[in-house]
C-alpha cells in the first residue's frame, strides 16, 4: 500500500501546539500486523469483498499454471490465501507488492515460493509485459489522484498486451469521517480503521476513477456497485442472523463497494 500525507494542524493563537499527525499506511499495518490477517472474518470481506474479487480473477483461475498475478497492496496475503491458493494457483506465480514490512515477512512466511515485494506501489520496479492480470482489493481510496493516476500508468506498463486490471474499493457514497458522518465532497479526509486507529482516505467521483484508468491507455470493460446482500432465509440460522445483523448496518448505502474491470489493448 501507498504511504499517505501527513495531516498537520497549526494554531496561529498557539504556535507551541502538538502537531497532529495520522498514520502512515506502512506504519498502521506494522502496528496492527496481527489483527489485518484475521480480516478475512471481517462481513464486508466475507459477503461482498471475497465475492466481488473471486468474480473479477475467476477467468485467470481456469488458465492453469504460468497465469502470472499481481497482487497491488497484497498486505499478508489475504486474497492469495483465501482465493488464488484455493483455486490451484501456483506459489510460483504470484506476485506482490506492499509498503509494510511486518505485512511482507508474514506474507512470505503464509505462501512459500511467491515473491512478495516491500515497496511503493506508485513507483515500484516491475518487468514490463509480463503479467496476466494485476489486482487490488480496499488500497486505492488510500492514494490521492496523483498516486492513483501513478498506480494506474505503473500497472498498465506491467501487465501484458491483453492483461487485465481488476479492483475492488470503498464506494464513493459509502466513505465516512472519523464520526461516522458521510463525506460529500471529493478529496482528502480522515477515518477511521476497523482496528480503531485513524487514516487518511480520499474521495474521487467513479467517473474520474474511470477517466484516470483511461488515460493511460486501459480500456473499461465493466463497473460495478456492489450493495451488501440481503441474506436468504435457506441459510444456517446462526449464519442468517449473523449476515441479517450486518445487513441492517449497511442496507442505507446505495453500495458499499465499487468494483472495476480494465483491459490492457492488445498490441
Amino acid at each position: 500500500m501507498n504511504e499517505m500525507p501527513k495531516n498537520k494542524t497549526n494554531s496561529d493563537a498557539d504556535q507551541n501546539q502538538v502537531v497532529r499527525q495520522v498514520p502512515t499506511m506502512a506504519n498502521v499495518h506494522d502496528e496492527f500486523a496481527e489483527a489485518f490477517r484475521e480480516s478475512n472474518k471481517l462481513p464486508t470481506w466475507v459477503y461482498v469483498g471475497r465475492p466481488a474479487m473471486e468474480r473479477l480473477l475467476a477467468p485467470f483461475f481456469a488458465r492453469g499454471a504460468g497465469t502470472k498475478f499481481l497482487d497491488l497492496g497484497s498486505a499478508s496475503g489475504r486474497i492469495e490465501t483465501d482465493l488464488l491458493l484455493p483455486h490451484g494457483v501456483a506459489a510460483r506465480d504470484i506476485t506482490g507488492v506492499e509498503i509494510s514490512p511486518r505485512q511482507v515477512e508474514m506474507a512470505k512466511a503464509r505462501i512459500p515460493g511467491a515473491n512478495f515485494i516491500l515497496g511503493d506501489i506508485t513507483n515500484v520496479a516491475l518487468p514490463s509485459d509480463t503479467f496476466d492480470v494485476a489486482f487490488s482489493h480496499m488500497v486505492f481510496e488510500h492514494l490521492d489522484d496523483e498516486q492513483f493516476l501513478a498506480v494506474c500508468k505503473n500497472t498498465y506498463v506491467a501487465l501484458k498486451p491483453g492483461g487485465t486490471f481488476a479492483f475492488v474499493m470503498t464506494h464513493p457514497d459509502r466513505m465516512v469521517d472519523i464520526d461516522g458522518n458521510l463525506i460529500k465532497e471529493y478529496g482528502p479526509f480522515t477515518t477511521m480503521a476497523p482496528w480503531g486507529v485513524e487514516l487518511r482516505n480520499w474521495r474521487r467521483s467513479i467517473s474520474q476513477t474511470i477517466n484516470t484508468i483511461k488515460t493511460v491507455g486501459f480500456e473499461v470493460e465493466l463497473t460495478e456497485e456492489i450493495k451488501f446482500p440481503e441474506p436468504t432465509r435457506d441459510l444456517d440460522p446462526k449464519i442468517y442472523a449473523t449476515q441479517m445483523h450486518n445487513y441492517m448496518i449497511f442496507k442505507k448505502y446505495p453500495a458499499i463497494r465499487l468494483s472495476i474491470k480494465a483491459i490492457k489493448p492488445e498490441v
